[in-house]
């Protein structure tokens, strides 16, 4: 199945030839459950929907474990878990102390084979006709 998008118009505001101009944008499909995803490691393994569960809630738990205590959680060919912080800029090294962080944050990098993988999906623009809509 191809990733599908639609075409938004959008004002252009600097670069080389402003003006009005037309973006494909992301047309995201439904959201995969994590109810979907039990479903379908247990039909395309031996192990039963109940044990899948109770092993991604356990995943759940202790990557934001990690990522609470400051560590990165790879995960091999998906990519990785990153965390950082936002921090004010201090006059001085003594200023820049635990007060003057804003937020933990976390970011996910892709692994390079999973970057790959994503180089070669196919497009296709969504079709949005709505049945019964009369305009």
């Amino acid at each position: 199945m191809a990733i599908q998008f639609v075409k938004t118009k959008r004002n252009i505001l600097f670069g080389n030839n402003p003006g009005e101009k037309y973006v494909a944008a992301l047309h995201r499909s439904a959201d995969v459950s994590i109810d979907q995803l039990c479903e379908e490691i247990s039909h395309s393994t031996t192990v039963s929907f109940p044990d899948v569960l109770a092993v991604l809630k356990a995943m759940e738990i202790h990557i934001s474990a990690h990522i609470q205590r400051g560590a990165a959680v790879k995960f091999g060919m998906l990519g990785a878990f990153i965390p950082s912080i936002k921090a004010t800029a201090m006059d001085s090294a003594d200023e820049a102390n635990a007060d003057s962080i804003k937020r933990l944050t976390c970011r996910f990098y892709p692994s390079v084979s999973f970057k790959r993988s994503l180089a070669k999906a196919k497009y296709e623009e969504a079709n949005l006709d709505i049945k019964g809509l009369v305009l």
